[in-house]
């Protein structure tokens, strides 16, 4: 808790806790959203075919290649999710060592992370994870949605606070006059 004489107040250290456990956290209940998503729409396009008594080779062949898709599409997602959250940690690490321009990228990261969790609040399930409006998903999936939301948008105001709370802003101060 000490970087050469410098104490580190209890503000730096949450918001250092909040930007490696919630982005985590966030990263798996997406993971977990995608593959809710996923097996919903597989069984949507399962019963359908039923439905239209099989629809033969070319209708299976079509269905396989819209799922080759979707998983594609959630696979990015999911990398993109845990690139971010490797930046999150690693930053969140540089911000606890009393570097202010890891303070300054996650304050962005987090102005971010308020706005998505707002337009999850706003949407819930519908028009979250590309779901068409006119398309109901899973319950489920809606409620991951709000739990992302509003821990997201909870945490981040947190992180936000307790980053520029007057002992956060005096420990960077002294940091960079430290170095």
């Amino acid at each position: 808790v000490m970087m050469a004489g410098l104490s580190r107040p209890k503000t730096v250290e949450g918001a250092f806790w909040i930007a490696i456990i919630v982005p985590l956290a966030v990263t798996v209940i997406s993971v977990v959203g995608y593959l809710l998503l996923f097996n919903w729409a597989d069984s949507a396009m399962a019963s359908s075919v039923r439905d239209l008594g099989g629809g033969g080779q070319e209708l299976e062949s079509t269905l396989s290649a819209f799922k080759a898709v979707l998983m594609v599409v959630f696979a990015l997602f999911t990398i993109g999710y845990l690139v971010l959250t490797f930046l999150w940690i690693l930053f969140g690490f540089k911000m606890r060592a009393g570097r202010n321009w890891a303070r300054v990228t996650l304050t962005v990261f987090a102005s971010l992370f308020v706005l998505f969790s707002v337009y999850l609040l706003v949407n819930g399930g519908v028009g979250a994870g590309g779901v068409p409006s006119r398309i109901q998903p899973p319950t489920a999936f809606a409620v991951l949605t709000y739990v992302q939301g509003g821990l997201g948008l909870v945490a981040m105001v947190g992180f936000l606070v307790l980053a520029y709370a007057k002992p956060s802003n005096w420990y960077f101060q002294a940091a960079a006059h430290h170095d």
